[in-house]
């Protein structure tokens, strides 16, 4: 499984040029409102499914929920002014290093047709000056070109680009013969010599692009409450609409799986002072009939609908990290963890419930090996994390902050690291007045 490691975005919305950001198991995105937070998250969704998928069949989609951001000229950089307008943004991966895989950096650029973003080209970097573009020719094939190579034609469609190493190892094609030139990068896309190519078997050599983690974006707004459910299907959307139909199957399906779940729950709800019990309520023993879901905070259970939106609004986040280890997603995807685009996870939460929260997602990367990108405007969040860095159970090369600072008409992203003390590291001077004019506003010192 390949994890990011770094975010490259150029030309994008209020992103001025390239601008490259650290990935960590838990990134923490903070600043001021519309300083592009949303945006960062949307584009990381869309290059992971891009990349994800088995070949550019279909062309990026930009507003798959939770994220709309329009048409191509809604998401390119303006600009005004002798140098025209920009025609295309770029997005890209920073990729930890693995056997098997030869490049560490993944970019792919994005134009204009029929008003929405295709794909143009992606580039691969082996580190320094060596790199290999894969292009889109008018006619819908691909193209090499590199440092030391010309650009040359291939019989082969883009949109089957993540399959071209399978293709370049066919030595029954006569390519190399008919291009010399590409002999090197054809070594470095397979990552082994000439003469090992046919032994090498095709699962190993004929797929290019990284093999990511399940992505699971969740909305800054959850579905509300409902006082009695009507079980549907069971479809996973951002707003968290599946969970309570997934509770419903567990309790009537999988009880040691319910069972688990429950307490992972209860625990949670205690730690946060959110409820002490939480529990399924049918009405009927079919499958088809209606439930409901009650909690019990004070005194006996209640109707979800009759407790804080706290609770309504944190439970997608729950149960969507905690039934990670359903017995059907099979033990080896367990150990390959998911990613989760988190949007404001501490809506309706008091600052207990916050904390309580950074702590879920330490104990779900260390348990379960998934990934967390948050876009927050809690500081007993960050301070959550701080502090379990200075606990030692996080390590600081788990974590990156992300400040988003605003400058002119544009934003920069500034990577702020943690030392072992869980102190802040390189936090630019902007970061600090801002909390600073928070805090002393709060305590009456300023207007």
């Amino acid at each position: 499984m390949d994890h990011p490691m770094e975010l490259m975005l150029q030309d994008v919305r209020c992103f001025q040029g390239e601008q490259r950001s650290q990935l960590r198991p838990i990134t923490l995105l903070v600043g001021e409102n519309s300083t592009g937070k949303t945006t960062y998250l949307g584009c990381y969704a869309a290059l992971h499914r891009l990349l994800s998928d088995f070949a550019f069949i279909n062309d990026p989609d930009f507003n798959e929920a939770p994220f709309a951001m329009g048409s191509f000229r809604d998401i390119v950089r303006s600009r005004r002014g002798r140098e025209g307008r920009i025609d295309e943004f770029k997005l890209g991966f920073g990729l930890e290093a693995r056997p098997g895989r030869s490049y560490n950096e993944l970019t792919v650029t994005f134009r204009e047709s029929s008003f929405q973003p295709i794909v143009s080209s992606l580039r691969l970097g082996f580190g320094g000056d060596s790199f290999l573009d894969i292009q889109r020719t008018e006619g819908g094939g691909s193209a090499l070109q590199g440092p030391d190579l010309p650009l040359q034609e291939l019989d082969f469609p883009f949109e089957r680009a993540g399959f071209l190493p399978s293709f370049l190892s066919e030595e029954d094609s006569g390519l190399l013969r008919m291009y010399p030139n590409l002999k090197s990068p054809i070594q470095q896309l397979i990552g082994v010599r000439s003469d090992e190519m046919r032994r090498r078997p095709s699962r190993q050599r004929g797929f290019l692009l990284p093999r990511l983690s399940d992505l699971i974006p969740v909305a800054p707004l959850r579905s509300k409450p409902k006082r009695t459910y009507d079980p549907v299907r069971e479809t996973a959307s951002p707003e968290g609409e599946h969970i309570p139909m997934l509770m419903m199957r567990l309790d009537r399906t999988s009880k040691q799986h319910w069972g688990s779940l429950h307490d992972d729950l209860v625990k949670f709800g205690n730690g946060a002072g959110l409820f002490s019990d939480i529990k399924v309520k049918r009405h009927g023993k079919e499958m088809s009939d209606p439930f409901q879901l009650q909690v019990k905070v004070r005194g006996p259970h209640v109707n979800i609908m009759d407790a804080g939106y706290g609770i309504s609004q944190s439970l997608p986040i729950l149960v969507d990290i905690m039934a990670a280890n359903e017995p059907s997603r099979g033990p080896r995807q367990l150990r390959q963890g998911r990613t989760f685009l988190l949007q404001q996870p501490e809506v309706h939460l008091h600052p207990r419930g916050q904390a309580q929260l950074a702590s879920l997602f330490i104990e779900a990367f260390k348990k379960r090996r998934n990934r967390f990108l948050i876009e927050t405007h809690s500081d007993y969040i960050v301070d959550r994390v701080r502090i379990s860095v200075r606990q030692g159970l996080l390590k600081p090369d788990d974590v990156a902050v992300l400040y988003f600072e605003p400058n002119g008409n544009t934003v920069d992203i500034h990577n702020l690291g943690l030392d072992a003390d869980g102190n802040l590291q390189d936090a630019p001077p902007g970061y600090r007045e801002f909390f600073l004019r928070e805090t002393d506003k709060l305590l009456g010192f300023s207007d």
